[in-house]
């Protein structure tokens, strides 16, 4: 009786694994495909990321996905949707501080965890800041103004030049120095912060990083800014290039270059002689070639619907249903045999009673 009832268990249990084995296929309609442009991008960052001082930047909608900006260009040429795998979160202004701040917003997180592709552009505001409160510190005074137009022997400055009293500048210089410095170590703590954060978002997202062009390379207007510029500019671009390997030798982002790229032509490539620091359309066209060379040299994968699943698991379901047929008729089969042998052996029991 005892064996009886083991081998109806076996025959049960078999057929259970045979009916979620044929479950499990039929509903794995699911494909593997790579490429070498990404999926979901997010772009994070400063007013170069966002597009600033491009046509059809609109500060009150920033960023804006209608200029020609290097992170819309990338994302037109990787056929992305803007908000729908394509984000630009980039904030005019924002510094590394601000930026470590944004990825505690909700929705910005949200973009960061589900990004194969980050790009960042952040650095120059924290040191800009100093070097641009520099210029409006030079800047003469409306008293100053009006007392130089009234001077009808003094010469008008030409136009794109500062009329900058040079005692002033050279206050300002003595303390620029340390200013400088101040800015760089602060830089170099937020960015940290920030790459640790990134990581904990996105352990596996390819991460881009900027390099800081130098839009003073030829400005000739304040003497020994292009000098100052081009040591603090040097020194974040170092950081930044330092702190990619991680501690276990691994690389925690990737970089592009672009101080490189712009060297010898940050004159040509930004709009440093309106006394604006931002690319014009060459500089952004200049950053979406250095970029997109970087991006398309990465491996990028994800998993997607198979549209032949639905034909192929047709055919595979009608196989499928055929075969459990014939296991399942074995089994009851074999199942009536063996309540028909314990029926007569209860029969053959009683009567020997």
């Amino acid at each position: 009786m005892k064996f009886v009832k083991r081998v109806i268990s076996a025959l049960s249990a078999a057929a259970m694994m045979f009916c979620f084995a044929v479950s499990a296929a039929a509903d794995n309609n699911l494909k593997e495909i790579s490429q070498n442009t990404p999926f979901r991008m997010t772009v994070l960052g400063d007013s170069i990321a966002a597009g600033y001082g491009l046509e059809g930047y609109v500060r009150e909608n920033e960023p804006c996905y209608n200029t020609a900006s290097y992170a819309n260009k990338l994302a037109e040429k990787y056929a992305l949707e803007a908000e729908g795998n394509y984000f630009n979160d980039a904030v005019s202004g924002a510094t590394t501080a601000d930026l470590l701040d944004l990825l505690s917003d909700t929705e910005v997180s949200k973009h960061v965890k589900t990004s194969d592709t980050i790009l960042i552009s952040i650095g120059g505001n924290d040191l800009l800041h100093v070097l641009l409160g520099m210029l409006e510190d030079t800047a003469p005074t409306d008293s100053e103004s009006t007392e130089d137009s009234e001077d009808s022997s003094q010469q008008a400055p030409p136009e794109g030049s500062l009329n900058i009293d040079p005692l002033k500048i050279a206050q300002i210089l003595s303390t620029l120095p340390e200013k400088t410095e101040e800015a760089i170590t602060g830089f170099e703590t937020d960015f940290e912060n920030l790459i640790l954060r990134l990581r904990q978002l996105n352990p596996e997202a390819l991460v881009v990083i900027n390099t800081i062009y130098d839009p003073f390379e030829e400005f000739e207007q304040i003497p020994m800014i292009d000098e100052i510029a081009a040591d603090a500019i040097g020194k974040i671009n170092e950081i930044i290039k330092n702190k990619a390997a991680g501690s276990d030798g691994n690389d925690r982002y990737v970089v592009v270059d672009i101080a490189a790229a712009f060297e010898g032509r940050n004159k040509e490539l930004t709009n440093i002689g309106s006394l604006d620091i931002h690319p014009n359309a060459d500089g952004h066209a200049l950053i979406f070639e250095q970029l997109d060379k970087e991006i398309t040299s990465h491996t990028f994968t994800t998993w997607i619907i198979d549209p032949d699943a639905s034909s192929r698991a047709q055919a595979e379901k009608v196989e499928e249903a055929k075969s459990y047929s014939r296991v399942m008729f074995a089994f009851f089969f074999m199942l009536i045999i063996m309540i028909t042998v314990l029926f007569l052996h209860s029969i053959h029991n009683f009567r020997n009673k």
